[in-house]
């Protein structure tokens, strides 16, 4: 795991929430910032095509 799902997994544990549903939350909360990451990569990538489009 990484830090960040260690860290939201041990808040969420510290809140009493159980293992796997701790578990479980921390990779959902860390997948979101994945596809957030994504969507901003994809859209410096279009950005990124216009402006060798002009250059050709």
């Amino acid at each position: 795991m990484s830090k960040a799902i260690i860290e939201i997994y041990e808040a969420l544990k510290t809140a009493g929430v159980p293992k796997d549903k701790a578990t479980a939350d921390a990779k959902a909360v860390a997948d979101v910032g994945q596809e957030d990451r994504l969507s901003k990569i994809e859209g410096e990538l279009k950005v990124i095509k216009w402006m060798v489009s002009l250059l050709l």
